[in-house]
């Protein structure tokens, strides 16, 4: 059984021949081909340089494109910050004022070297994984995107007092998030990652949740593949009885602090659960107590068919010590599942990745 069946088995609720995972590696990737930030999320090839040296080294059942909610921003005239180390960020909003949104065009997918870099490093991961590995392509959802475009602040203000304007910049984002999650699935994407990272009950109310429901179950239903709806560091389980509700969603990544029972109570057990494993604290983390973190999120999943072990929030850090990374993969890579004695303890089926 290769990554992609086994992670195709937990979708479906049949036994995989171990327990799936993947890690939130985008950054760490140019940690282990020694690479600073701006020239990894620049070019494409050396993205996937980065990502080539992620699979050889832990070996993940899923791989992940290029993942920059800023450079999608970007994308739409947004600038953005660079800080070795870290993933890029939005400096500046390219919406000031809300009569610009008649005129924001949309990316340009063939001039924009934004847009390049995200589809050309789908190209280079699929030539290399495609049929043999899950490739899971991150994209903003488009709900969210308008943060990013205008400021949190004014997304809100325009949420409560403007539905004129929610609509004319809702209308863009859509037809964004359609054109390019469905070029990532052409192009090789088992499934797309969409996180909601101000589509939640931090940030808004039910009201708005309310209002934006409709744009989304437009959207998602026009994309021709699988969607996995990522906590992106907020919370999920208040809206996920209604996040599941929509087309072509199969799964959802929670906050370390949110409970997999609670979320079967309400969504059930067909969907695939992920997450927990709070990925930018792991730089924090001794080897015996990443070990201890993970085995306590397998037990509480050892009966779940349809799980998969994946880190929740933003990346691993750039810093965060290999070994740690090898101790909860191999730790996954030994846990016994569906049953059998012995779960509790880690017993590695492979002496090295």
């Amino acid at each position: 059984m290769n990554s992609l069946e086994r992670v195709l088995a937990t979708v479906t609720g049949a036994d995989a021949d171990y327990q799936p995972f993947t890690m939130l590696l985008s950054l760490y990737g140019a940690s282990l081909i020694k690479s600073d930030t701006y020239s990894y999320y620049r070019d494409p090839e050396r993205w996937a340089e980065g990502q080539y040296a992620v699979v050889n080294t832990f070996d993940p059942d899923i791989v992940i494109t290029p993942f920059s909610f800023a450079i999608e921003a970007e994308a739409f005239g947004s600038e953005m910050v660079f800080l070795n180390k870290y993933a890029p960020n939005v400096r500046k909003p390219i919406i000031s004022n809300l009569a610009q949104i008649d005129s924001l065009p949309g990316p340009d997918f063939e001039k924009s070297q934004s847009i390049q870099f995200f589809l050309k490093g789908t190209d280079f991961l699929a030539e290399k994984y495609k049929g043999t590995r899950a490739i899971a392509s991150p994209i903003h959802s488009p709900a969210d995107l308008p943060a990013l475009l205008m400021g949190i602040e004014m997304w809100i203000d325009t949420l409560l007092f403007h539905p004129e304007d929610v609509a004319k910049i809702m209308k863009k984002t859509i037809d964004h998030f359609v054109r390019l999650g469905n070029e990532f699935i052409e192009r090789g994407a088992t499934f797309l990652i969409v996180p909601v990272n101000f589509t939640t009950p931090m940030i808004i109310t039910e009201r708005i949740f309310a209002q934006l429901i409709p744009y989304l179950h437009e959207a998602f239903r026009q994309i021709k593949g699988p969607i996995v709806i990522h906590n992106g560091g907020a919370k999920l389980i208040p809206f996920i009885d209604r996040f599941a509700k929509l087309p072509n969603v199969i799964a959802f990544v929670l906050e370390p602090t949110e409970s997999f029972n609670e979320a079967r109570r309400i969504i059930g057990d067909d969907l695939v659960l992920m997450g927990n494993f709070d990925g930018p604290n792991s730089v924090n983390l001794s080897i015996e107590k990443a070990n201890e973190v993970t085995l306590k999120i397998l037990n509480n999943r050892k009966e779940d068919k349809h799980f998969i072990f994946a880190t929740s929030n933003a990346d691993i850090p750039y810093d965060t010590p290999v070994e740690t990374i090898k101790a909860v993969v191999d730790t996954i890579r030994g846990f016994k599942k569906y049953g059998e004695d012995g779960s509790s303890e880690s017993e590695v089926r492979r002496s090295a990745l």
